[in-house]
């Protein structure tokens, strides 16, 4: 299919040492309380930045101690909450630790399974998956624990299907108390949950997407974007006010390209809540990467990007409809000429 090329103009270029190796890692961006954060890591410490460029870098040293540590923060960036293999801990802003939630470790027996956390619009909880329990019948599953995000004492909890996942937690940038869990289990298997706590009791519910990944959620978290695990199809998902799917529409990558060996790599966004940004390339770490802009409501192409210098798969979007991407220790921020929804 051919389109009409659309080249962006560069806002800004932001130093962010670290972030090409960062967005690998499950918390390496994370939409939260309004803003849009990057998490980075160097000499065995976490750094913690807003990915506007505003405000000042947090560093302190990593409380788990083997990079294992999935890292969010509160709202307003004033503490830290680090779930690792053998608990979760809350840290302020200097890195010192206020509580911490032990638990049975994810390494027990050798399992891969690593935790993650988010705090809950109004920051008096702490939302973290951990491991469940192991009785003679075998393994019960994951838990989703709620902690007082004050004192770390458990407020609720709530078994998941999940067992000895790594996990992601998405946020809608509007604050709702919605959360999205992700759960990878080894190559193929991905499980997806919606968290919502009321204030006493954890409702959790289970999406069938179809053993593919959330790559993003919109604005408002009423549309999720997930990805077919061998970069094949993606797929926009509409939920109700039950969070269940009323609506998916699909998009194969051969709509896009007519080179047959392309593939969806990286994480396909949403910009704002009306257009798609995907990158297409032969390979998930390919050199050459191409990027194209699709309609939300229609899954229809609108254009392919073409940037001043190369950008490789991986994209952050921004709230205002712009996007970074990273090139080695800094970050490109680009924007196109007319701003959308």
């Amino acid at each position: 299919m051919t389109v009409a090329p659309l080249t962006p103009q560069a806002a800004a270029d932001l130093p962010c040492p670290g972030v090409a190796e960062a967005l690998g890692w499950t918390d390496a961006w994370q939409t939260r309380h309004g803003d849009i954060w990057l998490i980075t890591r160097e000499d065995g410490d976490t750094l913690v930045r807003r990915a506007d460029g505003t405000g000042q870098v947090v560093r302190f040293p990593d409380p788990t101690g083997d990079y294992r540590g999935y890292t969010t923060p509160a709202p307003g960036g004033t503490a830290f909450a680090v779930c690792g293999d053998s608990a979760v801990t809350l840290l302020d802003g200097e890195g010192n630790a206020r509580w911490s939630h032990p638990h049975d470790p994810w390494s027990a027996d050798n399992g891969s399974g690593r935790g993650a956390c988010a705090f809950t619009a109004d920051g008096r909880h702490l939302i973290a998956v951990v491991p469940g329990t192991d009785t003679a019948g075998g393994y019960e599953g994951d838990v989703l624990v709620m902690l007082d995000s004050a004192t770390g004492a458990p407020a609720a909890s709530h078994s998941l299907t999940a067992a000895s996942a790594i996990y992601e937690i998405r946020q809608p940038f509007e604050g709702s108390g919605q959360l999205v869990v992700s759960a990878g289990q080894g190559q193929d298997d991905v499980l997806t949950y919606i968290a919502v706590f009321d204030g006493t009791t954890l409702h959790t519910t289970e999406l069938d997407t179809k053993d593919e990944p959330v790559t993003d959620i919109d604005t408002t978290g009423r549309h999720l974007l997930t990805l077919e695990r061998g970069g094949a199809n993606l797929t926009l998902r509409t939920l109700g006010d039950d969070h269940l799917p009323t609506a998916e529409r699909e998009l194969p990558v051969e709509r896009l390209t007519e080179d047959e060996d392309q593939l969806f790599v990286g994480r396909p966004v949403l910009l704002g809540n009306s257009r798609i940004l995907a990158a297409v390339a032969d390979e998930e770490w390919a050199e050459e990467t191409r990027h194209f802009l699709i309609d939300a409501a229609t899954l229809q192409l609108l254009a392919e990007i073409t940037y001043p210098r190369p950008a490789g798969p991986d994209i952050v979007p921004l709230p205002d409809s712009s996007w970074l991407t990273p090139d080695d220790d800094r970050l490109d921020h680009w924007h196109l000429d007319q701003p959308h929804p």
